[in-house]
């Protein structure tokens, strides 16, 4: 069924490999999200990429606009320690979000309210409150010892399906009855309506990392936090197990809010004259601290080298491009697959990626990936689709490599930079019925596919689709 430079016969590696299969969710029926049909809906409902918010990304300079979002009742707040989220594993919608007001959407109780409902100043609302003049002043103490960092986010709005009318409706019913009535949504000068998101680092903060793991016990239903310690199923997660599980609305807040923390955490200090920087902007920029300055041609100009450039690309978010890349024959009736070193263990096969290098172009990239860690030889490349991938903070994109075979072209040679483990040529009838009956017939070495969580399963599926589309 299919042919490589690797064939491995030991029973016993068998019976292990197999044994881990039979464990593993990757194959259609056991799958935790929908296996779309199209590329377009693929594209469209892309974990870790699903359209959440609403980033309204020029509104992160406006302070009077972030104060009134970080303060607002409805405002939503999502935890993270050393960018891991925090979570409540007992729950079927594992991520935490936090709102200021009662009574909102998915929460009853507030982080920012006593037992009767009201507006308290507490450890939470002094730590909003310091916040929103450091952020307004751009202080140099933005990020010291004690102080969680926030992000803005972006809001929840009607172009991403938020019914405001239905928001709209429920105050109304609420100001007519005996539940206090909290705003459902910010109203930012008649121009921009819906719920505030906001993540929150607590990774120096451990008086408001023990506030919001406390509330996170209350957020899920025990009133006295019992469960607590070890066996609480409230904590920060590093587990893909946990990540991989989120409903897609969840699993793009956490993308979003883990790739920015991320970047934040890793530049600390300026890479033109290693002063401290501070997230300006709500957390959408960075700003060196450093106050000196030098006369140059009769201007006061800063001694930093990045403060007085002109344009400083190293003060934005930073995201790694990274080519993936679904390898098949004209007629789609072989895939190549290669099975990297790391995941040799578990003989997961998947696409071939890498990351792109400057002055590449995508279709440049993915050629020279493909001959450097297979040899295969193409020159047929379609940009398919895109995936942030949030580990730490890499764009995925997807594209499909045909190859033409003449006897030389499809030729596999691992002795280049030699990453891989193995690759092969599967027939493509062979990765349908693993993927689509669940059927284990014809695996004998438990051969495993990438999760269908990834944009490597995508483009396999989508190989796989095209073959039958051709039949």
């Amino acid at each position: 069924m299919y042919f490589s430079r690797h064939f491995v016969t030991s029973a016993k590696l068998f019976q292990q490999v197999n044994n881990h299969l039979n464990k593993s969710k990757i194959y259609a029926s056991a799958m935790s999200h929908s296996v779309n049909t199209s590329v377009t809906d693929q594209q469209n409902d892309m974990y870790f990429g699903t359209e959440a918010i609403n980033r309204v990304s020029f509104l992160r300079e406006d302070t009077e606009f972030i104060c009134n979002s970080i303060k607002h009742p409805a405002a939503r707040f999502i935890a993270f320690s050393k960018t891991n989220p925090l979570i409540n594993k007992s729950l079927k919608e594992k991520l935490l979000v936090f709102t200021n007001g009662d009574n909102q959407i998915g929460s009853k109780k507030g982080l920012a309210t006593s037992s009767d409902g009201r507006i308290v100043e507490n450890t939470w609302t002094t730590a909003v409150h310091n916040w929103c003049e450091d952020n307004r002043n751009e202080s140099a103490d933005l990020r010291s010892h004690g102080k969680p960092v926030f992000l803005f986010l972006g809001l929840e709005d009607e172009s991403v399906g938020l019914k405001l009318s239905d928001l709209k409706a429920e105050e109304l019913e609420q100001e007519h009855s005996d539940i206090p009535c909290d705003e459902k949504y910010l109203d930012h000068q008649g121009r921009y309506q819906g719920i505030p998101y906001f993540a929150v680092d607590v990774t120096a903060s451990p008086e408001i990392e023990e506030f919001l793991l406390a509330q996170g016990q209350l957020q899920g239903g025990s009133p006295t936090g019992e469960g607590t310690g070890d066996d609480s199923p409230v904590f920060f997660t590093r587990s893909r197990k946990h990540y991989l599980g989120f409903t897609h609305k969840e699993a793009a807040l956490y993308s979003h809010g883990k790739m920015f923390l991320d970047w934040l955490s890793r530049n600390l200090f300026c890479p033109g004259c290693g002063t401290k920087t501070i997230p300006i902007h709500a957390g959408g920029k960075l700003k060196c601290t450093n106050t000196k300055t030098t006369i140059k041609r009769d201007q006061e100009v800063s001694i930093c080298p990045v403060k007085s450039a002109s344009v400083s690309n190293v003060s934005f978010p930073r995201t790694d491009a990274c080519v993936i890349t679904a390898i098949t024959s004209s007629d789609r009736s072989k895939i190549l697959l290669s099975l990297s070193k790391r995941h040799a263990v578990t003989k997961m096969y998947a696409c071939t990626a890498g990351f792109m290098e400057p002055s590449e172009t995508v279709e440049v990239a993915t050629k020279r990936e493909i001959w450097e860690e297979t040899g295969v030889v193409c020159n047929k490349i379609n940009i398919i689709m895109t995936q942030p991938w949030p580990f730490p903070g890499n764009l995925m994109i997807g594209c499909l490599a045909v190859v033409d075979f003449n006897g030389e072209n499809e030729v596999i040679h691992l002795d280049n930079d030699k990453e891989l483990a193995d690759a092969r040529w599967f027939d493509t009838e062979l990765i349908r019925k693993w993927i689509y009956e669940n059927n284990n017939i014809d695996n004998p070495e438990g051969i495993l596919l990438p999760n269908p969580e990834s944009i490597a399963f995508s483009l396999i599926k989508m190989a796989v689709d095209q073959r039958q589309q051709k039949l």
